[in-house]
């Protein structure tokens, strides 16, 4: 405003109509009330997964996929079962906590699905080995964390990591391979479980995002700290996968590289509006930051960075951190993206002092956040 003092010669009718002008203005702007112009916490969903029994109380992953029902399947790993007590402590279980589990929400109703098998709580997805060996291994010692879904002629696919125990210790665990698993549709029972040997040239671990586009569908996943991509054919995802190179797209795992130079978490998404494509993801080394980058493609041309949000702990407590922030796109409101972090402690014990350390939280980013044009 301080430009209209300083011109000179203005009329009384041409400061009139600017005055008006500029009151319209103020008035459209103030009256747009379902433009968000901050990040804000989506307390509906941090509260619908603060559970005190009855099935899911705790979990990390917090992947999710639209069903041709309408219903909304949640993907979790390490999973909390059993029974929360009120004073906030996690009551024991036996096993204390199963490897992965799903979630179905219907509506405000959430039903866990996991194995219940001679008695005995089982993760929802369980390699074969530990299977064939009569839980002579069990899944302690080898297990499935899962990576993203999505749906492919009319079944569920869910990538999962293969991880074992390599020592003892909360942390000591060794990455084994990708593997693909089918449900079939609308009663979510696994038909098939596929595992990609090409990962052993490289350790990269492909299926922490995928993003369906018009000719292909893109998987993603995270090596040495930085995110890679590959692509197949739309439609057929157990087809050769093609690997982003140097020289271009390849067949050969191992001449795989960044699709950017940076430090990202092991889980993320990738998603398209208006045109452009998102990626959002939470900075590595246990970094706070959730970020955002767009492009004109899905696997390269990767800028106008965004630091969206700083995730706050439960706690004041140095051994918990948040980690895997991803965007949920089938619960846009007010254009703004729904995203999830995840929360937990380095000592084991802290979960079952206080139940609410380990679940997902929840926040609303304004499209416009991450984009003027969104």
């Amino acid at each position: 405003m301080n430009s209209l003092f300083k011109i000179k010669h203005l009329t009384l009718k041409s400061i009139i109509n600017i005055g008006i002008l500029f009151s319209i203005n103020i008035l459209l702007s103030c009256s747009n009330t379902n433009t968000p112009v901050e990040v804000k916490e989506d307390s509906y969903f941090s509260d619908l997964f603060k559970r005190t029994g009855g099935g899911f109380t705790g979990g990390d992953g917090t992947y999710s996929v639209e069903l041709p029902d309408g219903k909304t399947l949640w993907i979790f790993g390490d999973t909390f079962l059993g029974t929360i007590e009120p004073d906030g402590s996690r009551k024991k279980t036996n096993p204390m906590y199963i490897r992965n589990s799903f979630v179905v929400q219907d509506g405000n109703e959430l039903t866990t699905l996991y194995q219940k098998i001679e008695g005995c709580d089982h993760s929802m997805i369980i390699p074969p080995k530990v299977i064939d060996s009569e839980f002579t291994i069990t899944e302690e010692m080898q297990w499935y964390w899962p990576g993203d879904a999505f749906i492919e002629n009319n079944e569920l696919k869910v990538f999962v990591s293969e991880f074992h125990q390599s020592d003892t210790g909360m942390w000591s665990f060794e990455w084994k391979g990708t593997a693909l698993v089918s449900f079939s549709l609308p009663e979510i029972k696994q038909t098939s479980i596929v595992h990609f040997n090409f990962n052993n040239e490289k350790e990269i671990h492909f299926g922490h995002a995928v993003f369906e586009d018009e000719d292909y569908t893109y998987i993603y996943g995270l090596g040495q700290g930085k995110p890679y991509v590959a692509r197949v054919k739309a439609g057929n995802i157990e087809a050769d996968w093609e690997f982003q190179t140097t020289q271009g797209w390849s067949p050969i795992s191992s001449e795989s590289i960044p699709m950017i130079e940076m430090d990202g978490s092991e889980q993320f998404t990738v998603m398209k509006r208006k045109g452009k494509y998102i990626y959002i993801t939470q900075l590595g080394d246990f970094s706070t930051k959730i970020c955002s980058f767009t492009s004109d493609k899905p696997y390269t041309g990767w800028s106008n960075k965004k630091e969206l949000y700083s995730t706050p702990l439960p706690e004041t407590k140095h051994n918990l951190i948040t980690y895997n922030a991803v965007a949920h796109p089938q619960f846009i409101e007010n254009n703004s993206l729904l995203i999830s972090y995840n929360t937990n402690s380095f000592l084991l014990s802290d979960h079952f002092k206080n139940a609410d350390i380990y679940r997902p939280r929840f926040i609303r980013v304004p499209f416009n956040m991450i984009h003027a044009d969104f």
